[in-house]
């Protein structure tokens, strides 16, 4: 890519690396460790879910 006299805007020259990140392989989720848990709708169901355990 050429060099332009005027040098870039730097606000686009971060958002040009974080483009080219997001289409590269590279770009990964990181796991969080955190799960979806399934809440019981009703306090009914919840104390249905508690006496299980």
């Amino acid at each position: 890519m050429p060099v332009p006299d005027h040098p870039e805007r730097p606000d686009l020259t971060g958002w040009r690396r974080r483009q080219q990140l997001r289409r590269s392989s590279a770009a990964q989720p990181i796991p969080s460790g955190k799960s979806y848990r399934r809440k019981p709708k009703h306090a009914r169901d919840q104390r249905i879910r508690d006496a299980h355990r």
